[in-house]
This record gives structure tokens, C-alpha cells and sequence, in this order.
């Protein structure tokens, strides 16, 4: 089975590639890049004083990050409609929307002066990042091999999975309703005021314990990793609609109470993929509902304004708070001031590599992302902020300086290579299991990493575990009639 579908992943990648590349033209492109990264790298630093220079280039960085990308998407699988060439189309409007939106709320940040100066090196910081993933990016996709091989995911029962997922749901839904009516959130519901602080239950200021937090994480993932799964089976498979017609709605709304959009749109992005996997049409269902998924979110944060800002609200006021959908250049931007030129000597980096939870582990806990942000403006660190969110390139910078963002950079964009060679063969597997769980990996790269940082690894290392202990307990010979029928669904 194993080889069977090595064949497969080998035979649907030369279906994508092009007989005879010229490798050349897309050599010589990205040798211009490099060239053109370390150009810029040198001018963020010795032109750090000055956004006259910093902001034009960071922006000629990241319209050269999507040329690039696009460029090799056509030029060795033949199409830049993809998803991981739409995912870099997102970061490049994310990072100079931000940019641009940054100057909004100033005032609610402890930035004093020079404002101007710090979020054109957070431009410039996050330009030279998404170049270099750009540039690993361009490198993996031209090499003829997969590496990492989802293979033995082939073999998993999907009516096993399923009901292993459905497990999960139920227990992630239990977990987080029992937690937050715990902590009286049908008080806070009642009190549109109160409805900021109520992402912040579980803090120790708000009458929560770490305990609680750890627990509700862990709901979270319970939630994030089943949720999907069990969306692609309610439309694809009809005896399985009634339970989980019940399930989904019921796990989505237990996912809400945290008030913490990532985990959501996660699970919007990796069902819609998957539906658009069956349905033959990823990248324009995917790009179609992002767009509507987007305005919702707007919309959203406007109704929310409007109910806890009913006496102030006016046309500057929904500006900014539509602006707060894209915090990082501008969280990056406080992070700079407030260190003032130090750096974190890859600290944050090491802490996410400690296997322990982090209530086990005190000295993680200190020295995660989250904490040192909080302890940077000033907060107390009893839990009722999340702290600031930077993008991984920030993160890189804030440890180790322009060397350190371009390194973890690179290395990413190879991960999203690698999501693009498992989304590429995906169609050609017959293993629902096997395709969600590609899914699930470009959710995880080029959502929650990206935007998150070090601060992604606990959700991540929880769901890639959730996901191999399904594949171990649903392993099993497919039958051929199942298969098929999996393939076409």
C-alpha cells in the first residue's frame, strides 16, 4: 500500500510538472532575489532612521515575493492557481494592509514617538521575510522529491476516523462549556461591557488558573483537529449527516467561547479545502469563500463596536477597530520600541522545542512569546492578555536580528513547498484521511505559523499528535469499493 501510493505521489508530481523545464529563467529570477534581499538587508540596517528608504523597499520585497512565487509555481507545476501562490498573495496584502492601517491605533499602544519610524522597519522586517520564504520556497518546488511522505496515511479507515473524531468534538465541546460556565460567562454574556475581558476568563485577574487556561487550549485543539474532518464527511457522506449535522454546530459554537478567531478560521480554511478537494475547484471555492469570510469578519467587528461603543461610534472609530484585524506589523512595531535594540538570542525558539506542557514547565512559561510581549508593555502577567502577535518573520528578527529572519524565513518557505507538493497529489490518493491530514499541514504552515509565530507550536504539536494517534487506532486495510468511492467523494 505504502509504495502504491509513493507511486502515486511520484506520478501526480509529473503530472503537474512540466516535461522540460527551463530552469535557467527561473535560476537567473531567483539569483536576482537573492541579490536583492541582501541589498535590502543592508539598507534596513544602515537606513534603520530613515522611512523614506525603508518603506518603498519593503514594498518593491513583497510585490518581488509574489513574482517570485508565482513564477516558479508556472514554471514547475505548471499553474500559479494554487494555494500555497494564493496564501503568499495574502500575506503580501496582510503585511502592507497592516502597514498602512498601523498608524490607526497608535494611541491604545505605548509607542510615544517616532511612531513613523518603527512601522516602516516592521514593513521592512516582514518584506524581507516573506522574500526569503519566497526564495525557499522557489528552491523546494524546483527539486523533484517530495521528502517527508504522508504515505502510510493511506491505509486509514475513514469510518474510523470518524467516529474517533467524533469523540474528540464531543469532549473539546464538554471541556470548554464546563470551564467557561465555571467561570460564570452567562454573566459576561449578559453585560455587553463586559464582553472585551471575556476572551480573558481564564486569567488569574479574571478568577481563572493556568489550569484552566491549559485545559481550555487543549479543548481548543480537541476541537480544531475533529471539526474539519467531520464537515467534509457531514456534505460528502449522507449517513453520516443527522450526528454530525448535531456535532458541528454544537463544536463550533463551544469554539467560539474562548473569542479567539484563529482557531475558527482555521477550521473554516481547512473544511472549505477540503470540500473544494472533492469538489475539483480548491483554489476558486477557497479563494471565493476568503473573500466572504473576510467581510464577515469585518462586518463583525463592527457589530461588536457598536455594542460596547454605542456612544461613540462614528466613521473613524469602525476604521480603526476594522484595523485590528491586522495587528502584526503593527505588534512588531511596538515590540521593536519597547526592546530597544536588544535581542532574545533565540529564547522563545528554544522554549517551544521543550516538550512538556507549560504547566509543568515553569521557565517555558516565562519565556514563551506570549509572556515576554506582555512583560514588555507592561502588563501584568497573570493571564488577561494574550499578548503581542508578530508574524514568524518578526519573531525571527526579535531573536537573532535580519540574520534570524531571513534563516527561519527560508525554512518555512520550504514547509510551504512541501504543502504545495502534498496539495498538488492529493486529488490522486484515495485516502480522505490522507488528503485531510495535507490539509490540516497547510493550515497549520501557512495560517496558524505565520501569523503566530513559536506562539502556533503548542497547538501544533498537540494536532499532529491528535492525528497520528487516529491514523494508529483507524489503520487497516481499505477495501477497494471504499476507496473509490473516497477518491470521487
Amino acid at each position: 500500500m505504502e509504495q502504491s501510493a509513493e507511486h502515486l505521489n511520484n506520478a501526480s508530481w509529473l503530472v503537474g510538472r512540466r516535461d522540460q523545464p527551463d530552469d535557467a529563467k527561473i535560476v537567473s529570477l531567483a539569483s536576482l532575489c537573492v541579490i536583492a534581499l541582501f541589498a535590502a538587508t543592508l539598507a534596513g540596517i544602515l537606513f534603520q532612521d530613515v522611512p523614506l528608504v525603508l518603506i518603498p523597499t519593503g514594498f518593491c520585497l513583497l510585490a518581488s515575493s509574489l513574482f517570485l512565487v508565482r513564477s516558479a509555481a508556472i514554471q514547475y507545476l505548471g499553474t500559479a492557481k494554487l494555494l500555497c501562490s494564493l496564501f503568499f498573495a495574502l500575506a503580501t496584502l496582510h503585511i502592507a494592509g497592516g502597514f498602512l492601517l498601523a498608524g490607526l491605533t497608535t494611541a491604545h499602544t505605548s509607542i510615544r514617538s517616532n511612531e513613523g519610524t518603527y512601522y516602516a522597519n516592521s514593513l521592512m522586517i516582514n518584506g524581507v521575510g516573506l522574500l526569503a520564504a519566497a526564495l525557499g520556497y522557489a528552491w523546494k518546488l524546483s527539486r523533484n522529491s517530495l521528502g517527508l511522505s504522508l504515505a502510510t496515511f493511506t491505509s486509514v479507515n475513514g469510518d474510523v476516523a470518524e467516529k474517533l473524531f467524533r469523540v474528540f468534538a464531543v469532549t473539546g465541546s464538554a471541556i470548554m462549556f464546563y470551564i467557561y460556565w465555571r467561570l460564570g460567562f452567562l454573566d459576561y454574556l449578559s453585560n455587553p461591557a463586559k464582553w472585551p475581558f471575556f476572551r480573558y476568563i481564564t486569567s488569574d485577574l479574571l478568577g481563572g488558573t493556568a489550569t484552566d487556561e491549559w485545559f481550555a487550549n487543549r479543548a481548543m485543539d480537541l476541537l480544531t483537529v475533529s471539526l474539519p474532518f467531520l464537515v467534509y464527511r457531514l456534505v460528502n457522506h449522507r449517513r453520516s449527516r443527522l450526528l454530525n449535522g448535531l456535532l458541528v454546530p454544537g463544536g463550533c459554537v463551544a469554539l467560539l467561547l474562548p473569542l479567539r478567531r484563529a482557531s475558527l478560521l482555521g477550521v473554516l480554511f481547512a473544511s472549505l479545502i477540503l470540500i473544494g478537494i472533492g469538489r475539483h475547484d480548491v483554489y476558486r471555492l477557497t479563494r471565493r469563500w476568503l473573500l466572504t469570510i473576510g467581510g464577515l469578519y469585518v462586518f463583525s467587528q463592527c457589530v461588536f463596536l457598536v455594542s460596547v461603543l454605542a456612544k461613540d461610534f462614528n466613521p473613524q472609530a469602525l476604521l480603526t477597530v476594522s484595523s485590528t484585524a491586522l495587528p502584526e506589523v503593527r505588534d512588531l512595531a511596538w515590540t521593536l520600541n519597547r526592546l530597544e535594540g536588544q535581542q532574545l538570542d533565540g529564547i522563545t525558539f528554544a522554549q517551544a522545542l521543550i516538550p512538556l506542557p507549560s504547566i509543568a514547565s515553569d521557565w517555558s512559561a516565562k519565556h514563551s512569546l506570549r509572556a515576554i510581549s506582555t512583560k514588555l508593555i507592561g502588563v501584568d502577567q497573570t493571564g488577561e492578555s494574550g499578548g503581542l502577535r508578530l508574524t514568524l518573520m518578526g519573531e525571527g528578527f526579535i531573536n537573532f536580528g535580519y540574520l534570524g529572519t531571513i534563516t527561519i524565513s527560508f525554512l518555512w518557505g520550504i514547509g510551504v513547498a512541501w504543502c504545495e507538493h502534498l496539495l498538488a497529489s492529493v486529488e490522486q490518493i484515495p485516502s480522505a484521511y490522507r488528503n485531510y491530514v495535507a490539509v490540516m499541514c497547510f493550515v497549520w504552515i501557512c495560517f496558524l505559523i505565520y501569523l503566530a509565530g513559536t506562539q502556533a507550536a503548542a497547538s501544533v504539536k498537540m494536532g499532529a499528535l491528535l492525528l497520528l494517534t487516529v491514523a494508529w487506532l483507524s489503520r487497516g486495510r481499505l477495501q477497494s469499493g471504499l476507496s473509490i468511492q473516497e477518491a470521487r467523494a
